[in-house]
């Protein structure tokens, strides 16, 4: 009994002195919300595209309100001495070009793979000089602050990533003057069957994509403001370029105005090509997936050549077609950082200055992208596929390289020690295969099961799934080159068996003490609309092999709650299925009044009508004063689950749509742990040589992941 009045007494102190409660979501997450639900569609963006575009816009327009770095005063002074250099080349070519005439610039840029070993190692080299003396942070630790705005979501990002690029270049240059920056063209590992195989994420190449950077150029590089490792999460989230996406830029005639492939202009963020541009980023993951510090991975400075490649392939199109002067073709806009005339932030440029051709014609100029006809440039690391006319980039193992992190070593705490989950040793899943099945035609067979299961003909949903996988794995090993021969080769971590890599880095200090944990409720509903598992029906002896006897609209007491969609909600084209039924949902928390994020995972069985799991998040802990965070869940395929927040108050406990922004602070009741062992704890009655039990104390936050039309935000945005 006084078990039950203590519970009471803490939902109703909720009300008014709750640790964790909701609170509402800020206006400039509703104004990118409303703009985004009015220029994308549910069926051609994933939600978790426009969710975390969201989320970054926040936390670039509010980051004066929260921990920064500030560039250095001899920082400032590098660049400005990169920017007259520049100027000074600029002058020359002006007064100089009538003599050289039709001259080509002197830089060539090229696909990374297509460069010989001794050209790649110099360039690995540089950038390595360049992180050793400073000058590389200062130009990554540029992409922060204002910039973020003024060069981002509107016309001016395309200009002024070609501005900071070509700083990037000439600071390069002044190591190694032979050098170049060279692109990375993602649709070579896009095209593969596993991307996530890719030698470009290798020992061989840029390092392992598989949790911090132990292998490679760059291995061990502290690659944040705070000293934390460079860090990626490769094919967890998001897509690589697509052929059918870049088609767009280079080939459609039909695009061909500026304002048809930038954010701002209303245009769907998913035929722009910065919101392509984004997917990649989310796909690398890790230290590439923060705005304030992509550009601390050398990975950030090779795919933004490719996308100004891209631009510049656009721009020839425009010409070509007579369309539009690319120098002028700059699309009106409201926002004023992005007016034709404002200043690039950082750089004596405005805007519409950097749409002038010089750049190309005078600096620098591309090489370009492998293709079959060329041989694929003779690169090692890649094949031309005759299926499809492309070139593929090979799979670590097929150059002997590794992109395992091999990360496994117990941890000693003292007086104790535990294996990290890496090392967990768990039996491997099987990798998601593209899995087609034939109709069959039995009329016997399937007036058989619709007598048993109401179903009146209608048919399960079979796995006519829309993903792009263009080639199956290739069996040829070549041989390991001189120098690496005694490396195990091992295939990249597959996503589904892959732990989660957080530095726990909060308001420039990394410690996993400052973090607490709130336990938080994942309820999935199974999408009908997706493909069906592997376990036929038997009705009567009668063995069929198209049915499966988890789907909900086999059975009549399911039916009603479960709908069929005609036209497919959206997912990222890298997205795989797992056919055991194993599906990650991911959860994350982002400060919204301290500087800091935290990415974990719970696993689920889509095969069931409705599964449920609990997941524990980490956030600001209270004694360091309140925190204020948005709290996030989606999966691989980019659907983001709907939050359901605590009525303050309820009892039993009911739970409402909201944003999932949440105060935390250290009033009673304590809805928070200090750790994560706590936080297990609080969910879980332990008794001695018994089962635990689960709790039944509410949790602040419940994220109900199910296939919809509706926006995940849409309820929340006019409240």
């Amino acid at each position: 009994m006084q078990r039950i009045l203590f519970c009471v007494f803490c939902f109703v102190a909720m009300e008014t002195y709750a640790a964790v409660w909701e609170c509402e979501l800020p206006d400039q997450f509703k104004e990118c919300y409303n703009f985004y639900s009015r220029v994308a569609r549910v069926h051609t963006s994933p939600a978790y595209a426009i969710h975390s575009r969201c989320i970054n816009s926040y936390l670039w327009k509010t980051s004066s309100s929260r921990y920064h770095l500030k560039l250095s005063n001899d920082d400032v002074n590098f660049i400005k001495s990169l920017q007259r250099e520049i100027n000074m080349k600029r002058r020359m070519n002006r007064y100089t070009r009538y003599k050289r005439q039709a001259a080509a610039p002197p830089v060539v840029r090229r696909e990374i793979r297509t460069l010989s070993d001794t050209e790649r190692q110099a360039f690995f080299d540089a950038v390595n000089t360049m992180k050793n003396d400073g000058s590389y942070d200062a130009l990554a630790n540029m992409h922060m602050g204002t910039v973020l705005q003024s060069g981002h979501e509107g016309p001016a990002f395309l200009g002024w990533h070609r501005e900071y690029l070509l700083e990037f270049e000439t600071a390069l240059r002044r190591v190694n003057p032979s050098l170049s920056l060279p692109y990375w063209d993602s649709t070579l590992d896009f095209v593969m069957g596993e991307p996530v195989d890719t030698s470009f994420f290798s020992s061989a190449l840029v390092g392992n994509g598989d949790g911090i950077v132990v292998n490679g150029p760059f291995s061990d590089w502290p690659a944040r403001p705070d000293g934390q490792r460079l860090e990626r999460d490769i094919a967890t989230v998001g897509s690589l370029f697509t052929p059918e996406g870049l088609d767009l830029f280079l080939n459609d005639p039909n695009i061909n105005r500026t304002s048809q492939i930038v954010l701002g202009t209303g245009v769907d963020i998913a035929n722009t090509l910065e919101g392509q541009h984004n997917n990649v980023h989310n796909w690398v993951g890790g230290t590439m997936s923060g705005l304030e510090t992509a550009a601390h991975d050398p990975v950030f400075f090779m795919y933004h050549a490719h996308v100004d490649y891209i631009w510049e392939r656009f721009r020839e199109k425009q010409v070509a077609l007579g369309s539009a002067n690319p120098e002028t073709d700059y699309p009106e806009i409201n926002n004023t950082l992005h007016l034709p005339g404002a200043m690039m932030d950082g750089f004596d440029v405005t805007n519409i200055e950097g749409y002038r051709n010089s750049y190309t014609t005078d600096l620098y100029t591309y090489a370009n992208t492998p293709e079959c006809a060329n041989g694929c440039g003779g690169s090692s690391f890649l094949r031309c596929s005759e299926t499809i006319n492309r070139c593929v980039a090979l799979t670590a193992a097929e150059v002997g390289a590794t992109s395992n992190t091999n990360q496994n070593p117990p941890i000693d705490f003292g007086d104790f020690q535990f294996l990290t989950t890496f090392n967990d040793p768990r039996t491997r899943l099987a990798r998601s295969t593209r899995h087609t099945r034939n109709k069959r035609d039995n009329q016997y067979i399937q007036r058989l099961l619709s007598q048993q299961t109401n179903l009146s003909n209608k048919q399960i949903p079979s796995t006519d799934l829309q993903e792009f996988s263009y080639e199956n794995k290739i069996t040829k090993v070549r041989k390991p080159k001189t120098g690496i021969q005694q490396l195990r080769i091992e295939s990249s971590t597959p996503v589904m068996e892959r732990g989660r890599q957080n530095l726990f880095s909060m308001d420039g200090v990394a410690d996993i003490r400052r973090w607490a944990y709130i336990p938080v409720r994942i309820i999935n509903k199974r999408d009908v609309s997706r493909h069906a598992f592997k376990s036929p029906l038997v009705v009567r002896g009668h063995y069929i092999p198209g049915a499966d006897p988890y789907h909900p609209l086999i059975y009549s007491a399911l039916r009603p709650f479960f709908s069929v969609y005609r036209q497919k909600i959206a997912t990222f084209p890298t997205c795989k299925t797992m056919n055991s039924g194993i599906k990650k949902v991911y959860i994350r928390s982002d400060g919204l009044n301290y500087a800091g994020n935290f990415i974990d995972y719970s696993v689920l069985d889509e095969r069931q009508p409705m599964s449920e799991t609990t997941a524990y998040v980490a956030v600001k802990h209270p004694n360091l004063g309140q925190g204020k965070a948005i709290i996030s869940a989606y999966d691989s395929s980019g659907r983001v689950c709907e939050p359901k927040c605590l009525v303050p108050g309820s009892f039993p406990p009911s739970y409402r749509s909201c944003a999932g922004v949440i105060n935390i602070s250290n009033h009673l009741p304590k809805m928070y742990a200090d750790d994560y062992g706590e936080a297990v704890k609080s969910q879980w009655n332990f008794v001695s040589d018994d089962c635990p039990s689960q709790q039944n104390s509410p949790v602040p936050l419940i994220f109900y992941c199910a296939p919809s039309v509706q926006w995940p935000w849409k309820k929340c945005l006019h409240g």
